[in-house]
C-alpha cells in the first residue's frame, strides 16, 4: 500500500522551459553565425578544430538546437578573450 505524506504536490510546470530546444533551420543558423553560406557550415561541421554543433536531421533537412548555438558561440567568445 502507497502512503502519502498528506502534503500536496503541485506538478511541474513545463510551459515555463526554455527556448534553448527551439529548432532553428540551415537559413536561420547561417544568419546567426554571421550570414555564412552552407559550405562554410559544412566545412566547420567537418573540422574538429571549429567544434560546430552537429544538426538533426528531419526529413533529411538540418536543424539546430538554439542552445547548441549559443554554448558554441560563448565558447568561441571566451577563447578569443
Amino acid at each position: 500500500m502507497l502512503q502519502t505524506s498528506g502534503h500536496h504536490r503541485e506538478p511541474a510546470d513545463t510551459t515555463a522551459s526554455t527556448d534553448d530546444d527551439t529548432l532553428l533551420t540551415s537559413n536561420q543558423t547561417r544568419a546567426r553565425v554571421g550570414n555564412v553560406s552552407h559550405m562554410c557550415i559544412w566545412r566547420w561541421i567537418r573540422d574538429e578544430r571549429v567544434q560546430f554543433p552537429q544538426p538533426i536531421q528531419i526529413n533529411r533537412r538540418n536543424y539546430w538546437r538554439l542552445g547548441d548555438l549559443r554554448r558554441w558561440q560563448a565558447a568561441r567568445v571566451q577563447k578569443a578573450a
